[in-house]
């Protein structure tokens, strides 16, 4: 009922109080159950060494190993082990034999953390079956039982193992996915007219700026190609600027717009300073995103700020925006009925959830001298770039909805402050753009995967691409923005290879706002960062 598939008993000839007649009744009650009842061992674990000596034990010659052997890798109590031998009971021997044995599945996990949130973790790096201890009771007497897991934690651990499941993906994203097209139809930006703009006039980067707009137009990547082309038609202030407007001006799908070759950082170790080195070896840097979850409550905010710190948080981080500056006259005009609204139209509602500049000053020392948990926030603009860098930030965070603005990500990188750049409605060639604009300047910047979707179905979170950033930008550290609901993909994010995580914390998920359904409350994000650590300490 909780989700196995398989139910093995271990029976000892001399002690086994069971009779034939017994075993029958438990194999067709498995089976009326739709699992498999078994005696027999499924994985031939030695106990008596180290996984890693059973590895060395193994011939070399990898032609020579039979064509259907399965390896298993037996997962000791931290209690078994000498300290000597620790470093080899770690999740990271999973890669090592599978890379040293590549035609041989490494199947089998057999388990006895108490912990349940390693096994959607090796489910995450290739694990496919799982083994662990079942009881009624984990206080019953006998040495088993203290290391089984109960029946309410087991069915929640399958859950959350088939959710990785789906959730893993293709590590593939060429277009966007059909649960981040209402977020991308909502906050796409377009370039508009900075001023009002003559007909034959020749565009100058002053003349231009990139802005939400009701009406869409060309993107952000836009923006180099258009500087210095003549216009054929009269453009008024903040009003968009079509491909039409321009003779002979194609629509790209993707567009490198340099000429001059990128930097490249050979034998360079992926590193970023975040107020402390993040790097392979490092900790995860887990920022708790308060984002507009205050409600516009100074006092609110602050109390987040605290929970955050308590709950394990790295750094707590905002999101800053001059509103005039983000979105044109006809984004904020727009009616906004919504049962999220804090405002009759979208410009009034951004308006009662954006603090003052004296507001943001005091949360920053609130966080930093108070409570001691670094403080940043993202920049939603170019005037509030400059002003979240006055702050004294230790990086500033670029968010899904700026990552294609070009403008935004040039100016971003001219100043060589550390960036932490979100990638969600952006196909892998988007990416590659924002990841050639910024890399023109500096490398002290991070990629994270992200779905802006709230919230992500598992289905679409593609963890996978993960590996693929990995993959294709090695020198650059790789993090994760989660929005799902649960903690689940997010564990199995680190297991992938994210470095940074952020997660949006709320008091409570019932929140008036859209963000509080895919934020996690204290006691969840808590339990996340316990869960991120012990992960941590075995990989």
């Amino acid at each position: 009922k909780c989700g196995a598939d398989y139910v093995l008993m271990e029976l000892d000839e001399n002690t086994n109080p069971f009779t034939c007649e017994d075993i029958k009744n438990f194999h067709k009650l498995a089976q009326d159950n739709g699992a498999v009842f078994t005696t027999k061992s499924l994985v031939n674990s030695i106990r008596q060494i180290s996984p890693i000596q059973q590895f060395k034990n193994i011939n070399n010659d990898e032609d020579e190993i039979s064509n259907d052997l399965q390896l298993a890798f037996p997962s000791i109590p931290e209690k078994d082990i000498s300290e000597d031998r620790k470093s080899y009971e770690t999740v990271d021997l999973v890669e090592k034999i599978q890379q040293k044995f590549p035609k041989h599945e490494l199947q089998f996990w057999e388990f006895q953390e108490i912990s349940t949130c390693l096994p959607e973790v090796v489910i995450a790096i290739g694990i496919k079956a799982i083994s662990c201890k079942f009881t009624l009771d984990d206080k019953s007497t006998g040495y088993d039982h203290a290391m089984s897991i109960s029946t309410r934690d087991f069915r929640t651990m399958v859950t959350n193992i088939r959710t990785v499941e789906i959730a893993l993906g293709t590590g593939k994203k060429d277009k966007l996915s059909p649960s981040e097209l209402p977020c991308f139809k909502k906050l796409f930006k377009s370039i508009v007219a900075a001023n009002n703009l003559e007909r034959g006039s020749i565009l100058k980067a002053e003349d231009m700026k990139i802005k939400v707009s009701d009406t869409q137009s060309m993107c952000g990547f836009y923006f180099p190609i258009v500087i210095g082309r003549q216009l054929l038609s009269e453009v008024d202030e903040d009003d968009p600027i079509f491909v039409s407007d321009f003779d002979g001006l194609q629509h790209y799908t993707h567009y490198m717009p340099f000429d001059d070759p990128i930097p490249e950082y050979i034998g360079y170790i992926p590193e970023i300073d975040l107020g402390r080195p993040i790097n392979f070896k490092s900790p995860c840097y887990i920022i708790a995103e308060i984002g507009q979850n205050h409600q516009g409550d100074i006092m609110m905010a602050k109390k987040l700020i605290k929970l955050a710190k308590k709950c394990g948080a790295d750094c707590v981080k905002f999101q800053k925006s001059c509103i005039n500056e983000k979105f044109t006259s006809l984004a904020r005009n727009r009616l906004y009925n919504s049962k999220n609204s804090f405002g009759t139209t979208y410009g009034e509602h951004k308006h009662f959830l954006e603090f003052t500049e004296e507001q943001y000053k005091e949360l920053r020392r609130y966080a930093v001298k108070k409570v001691g948990i670094h403080f940043t926030a993202s920049a939603m603009d170019p005037y509030s770039f400059d002003f979240i860098v006055s702050l004294k930030v230790p990086f500033v965070k670029i968010g899904s909805g700026e990552s294609g603005n070009v403008m935004l990500l040039e100016k971003a990188a001219k100043a060589c402050v550390p960036l932490v750049i979100s990638t969600g409605m952006q196909t892998l060639a988007d990416i590659r753009i924002t990841f050639e604009t910024v890399s023109r300047y500096h490398n002290n910047f991070a990629l994270l995967h992200c779905v802006s979707a709230y919230p992500t179905p598992p289905e679409e979170a593609n963890l996978n691409m993960i590996k693929t950033l990995r993959k294709t930008f090695p020198n650059t550290i790789i993090g994760y923005s989660g929005h799902e609901v649960g903690t689940s993909l997010t564990t199995a994010s680190v297991a992938l290879g994210a470095k940074i995580i952020e997660r949006h914390i709320t008091l409570d998920r019932n929140m008036k706002g859209s963000d509080h359904i895919c934020s996690l409350d204290p006691s969840q994000f808590s339990k996340l960062v316990r869960d991120i650590r012990y992960i941590e300490r075995n990989l």
